[in-house]
């Protein structure tokens, strides 16, 4: 089984996003980033607080999980909005956060927890096109959480894009261009 990690970065005006596809010990198998985007600061007045969700979902994750070479299970997130994005890439989204007591439950989200309580209580969420897929990706996840910090790969993406960025290591000598 492989999980396809997305996440985002950005710095003062510059956003960059990247995906890291895992196997079940959380090994590397494929990692993408996009160019820097540049967003003046009249596209940031014009966008208002839609300006993350429209880059995130429109500009990036789209394209991004498209041209991934290796093939994967689902995509694990932590922006709930790319739950919309199911139907353009045809695999399911989860959207992970940390445990929260007061969460709501409903018929399209779990808990995930260490047994060894190593690791902090998670909570996932899933696209109404896969609720049926529900408790058998919570059961995958809550089996590799037994052994790996399933949270982890996200800062791993965050500090490879921040390497790339502040070492200005061209994208394509990385062998992770996209455009």
């Amino acid at each position: 089984m492989r999980i396809a990690y997305i996440n985002f970065y950005s710095v003062e005006n510059l956003f960059r996003a990247g995906v890291l596809i895992t196997d079940e010990s959380t090994k590397p198998v494929e990692f993408r980033i996009t160019s820097d985007l540049n967003i003046d600061k009249l596209q940031e007045i014009l966008y208002g607080d839609t300006l993350h969700e429209i880059l995130f979902r429109e500009k990036f994750s789209i394209q991004l999980l498209l041209s991934m070479q290796e093939d994967y299970d689902f995509v694990l997130t932590k922006e709930k909005s790319l739950l919309n994005i199911r139907k353009d890439i045809g695999k399911p989204i989860v959207h992970i956060q940390k445990y929260d007591h007061f969460m709501p439950n409903n018929r399209r989200s779990h808990k995930v927890i260490n047994i060894t309580e190593r690791y902090e209580p998670l909570y996932i969420t899933i696209s109404k096109e896969d609720e049926n897929k529900l408790i058998g990706i919570a059961h995958k996840l809550q089996e590799i959480y037994r052994n790996f910090n399933i949270m982890e790969p996200f800062k791993r993406i965050e500090n490879a894009i921040k390497y790339i960025m502040e070492n200005q290591v061209e994208t394509e000598r990385a062998g992770v261009y996209i455009r």
